[in-house]
């Protein structure tokens, strides 16, 4: 083969070292931004559940800075979900346990549709509490942490979710006794039929794990009437029950919606992703289906001011003593 002539040669080495110089430069500033980014949580979480409830909400929300002086305005796009990931992924690390990535793709209804549109893609985040006491079961708690439009800070659906599981996490992480493994999980993509939790049903299922039961929160930031009362649904009557027991002894009313699980099929919230594949799975939240919910819902006043957090405080103690009851059995 011949050789090229050094006419030719000047120019190719001269741009090689061009791009030498700028792969460079690209990784310097690459790692100068990776050093930048330092933690998403501002320093510590304040101690009382009231107040590290208010600040998850309010950096998540947008009301508040993050550690790294950004602002998370919405969740809605796969930039902003991404700063919220690794923010979810710093909050599970300060109960003390892993985080870890649930990445999924799931494909578009129609399989010819994938030859003109990517499928979907998506992250859960999660982290398992290990019981003290040895056990093969597990309760899942989850909650999705996308909000439903690009303006919307998404507050109330579903920051609050988010600050109730974490809370009721962090109480039961100081436990001595605990008979059953706990799930904490962020599902991403509800807004867009559930893609999250459905692919995080499938993975439970997959892994073939004994699962005890499964507790999904949306939206626990209104009370309009003041009563403190949640909404329940489920087609479990023994997790109703128990939600029940433990509501009555602490005189808050619920309203307890009972479904057929048999056909089930509905793509409003979390919860209708576990029962069409068999789980004993029950979703919480404000009243929605008794009119008594956010009117503010996927718009850009979702806001942290909208937010009654004194509801929000009441509903996570509720909610953690009923998982008490669970896991202590």
């Amino acid at each position: 083969m011949s050789g090229l002539p050094n006419s030719s040669i000047q120019p190719i080495q001269e741009m090689r070292n061009i791009l030498k110089t700028l792969f460079f430069s690209l990784t310097v500033i690459a790692c100068q931004s990776e050093k930048n980014v330092g933690v998403l949580i501002t320093e510590h979480l304040p101690n009382t559940k009231a107040e590290y409830q208010q600040t998850i909400v309010g950096q998540l929300s947008g009301k508040y800075t993050l550690g790294n002086n950004t602002v998370i305005k919405s969740r809605w796009a796969n930039a902003e979900r991404e700063i919220a990931k690794k923010y979810l992924k710093e909050l599970i690390t300060t109960l003390g346990t892993e985080a870890n990535e649930h990445q999924y793709t799931s494909p578009n209804l129609n399989p010819a549709i994938d030859l003109i549109l990517d499928p979907f893609k998506g992250t859960n985040i999660y982290g398992i509490l290990p019981s003290t006491n040895k056990s093969s079961e597990y309760v899942v708690l989850g909650g999705h942490y996308d909000s439903g439009k690009r303006n919307a800070p998404g507050a109330i659906d579903n920051a609050t979710g988010i600050a109730l599981i974490y809370s009721v996490a962090k109480e039961l992480s100081a436990l001595q006794n605990r008979n059953k493994n706990i799930i904490i999980v962020f599902f991403d993509q509800e807004e867009e039929e559930l893609i999250g939790s459905k692919a995080f049903a499938k993975l439970l299922k997959q892994r073939q794990w004994d699962i005890h039961s499964v507790h999904c929160f949306d939206m626990v930031g209104w009370d309009a009437d003041k009563d403190r009362a949640m909404e329940i649904f489920s087609g479990s009557a023994s997790l109703i029950e128990i939600y029940k027991t433990v509501a009555d002894q602490r005189k808050i009313p619920l309203k307890d919606i009972l479904i057929d699980p048999v056909g089930y099929h509905n793509n409003s919230t979390d919860f209708d992703a576990f029962v069409p594949l068999g789980f004993n799975v029950i979703g919480a939240g404000e009243c929605f289906y008794h009119r008594d919910s956010t009117p503010y819902k996927d718009s850009p006043d979702d806001t942290f001011d909208t937010v009654d957090f004194e509801y929000l405080l009441s509903c996570s103690n509720l909610i953690e003593n009923i998982i008490k009851k669970i896991i202590s059995e």
